[in-house]
């Protein structure tokens, strides 16, 4: 048998006006949260409870019904407040689930849509940006900028792009991330190759796949507010590793 002293989070012993405030209160909650189908069954659920013991001859009944029940276990005092947290949390997880989805999908329509392509796009500057902290393998990297692009090169192919050069830039249209360069005039020949940043949809293109499919699960109805803010946590820490991915590779 249901307890609907539980369902609406007040005491056995409680008032009228304390039973309205309960049904109030867990109303409002789960109203909020309504497009789960979870708790539009809980907030169904908190509607009968009201409707039983808001009534005085029917909460009489009731109680009568529920002292011949087995004892049921007595839950802890703070477990509503511990459980409305949880939801609340599990609210804010599953809308962050949504905005990494988003993003994620804007990726995939930037990869989707034709590049943009800018032919002999003239060297404006090149000129060192970084040098990574392992001091055994030293290395630097190049930013390069032209009149629609700007892009970084590793210096294993660095030379190949110099200042005053007419080269060839094929950039994603959403983002602008420029996915290949061709050097037409270059010693090494004019075979297409990834800068810094491209290789998000090459390399490390099943990074933003993992993250759409995690991102997904947590906007899912019907999940527990454990599994919104687990995946909500992992999501973050994936959309963290795809901006170094992005930027610095």
């Amino acid at each position: 048998m249901q307890n609907y002293y539980h369902v609406l989070g007040v005491g056995a012993s409680a008032t009228a006006r304390e039973i309205e405030q309960g049904y109030l209160r867990q109303r409002t909650r789960l109203r909020q949260l309504a497009a789960d189908p979870a708790m539009r069954a809980r907030l169904t659920e908190v509607e009968a409870g009201y409707g039983i013991l808001g009534h005085p001859r029917r909460r009489v009944a009731y109680d009568v019904l529920l002292a011949q029940e087995p004892d049921m276990p007595v839950l802890p005092p703070h477990y509503a407040a511990a459980e409305a947290r949880w939801y609340h949390h599990a609210r804010l997880a599953r809308s962050l689930n949504v905005a990494l989805l988003a993003c994620c999908l804007l990726l995939g329509f930037d990869w989707a849509l034709p590049l943009r392509q800018y032919p002999l796009e003239t060297v404006q500057s090149r000129f060192p940006v970084s040098v990574p902290a392992a001091l055994s393998a030293p290395e630097m990297a190049y930013r390069v900028h032209t009149a629609h692009t700007s892009f970084r090169l590793p210096s294993a192919i660095g030379h190949r792009v110099r200042m005053g050069q007419a080269i060839v830039v094929w950039q994603t249209p959403l983002l602008g991330i420029v996915q290949r360069i061709s050097v037409p005039e270059s010693p090494d020949g004019p075979a297409p190759f990834r800068p810094y940043g491209g290789t998000i949809y090459g390399t490390f293109f099943l990074l933003p796949l993992l993250l759409a499919a995690v991102a997904a699960v947590g906007t899912w109805p019907g999940h527990s507010p454990e599994t919104y803010v687990n995946t909500a946590a992992v999501g973050a820490l994936l959309t963290i590793l795809t901006l170094v991915m992005l930027l610095c590779f």
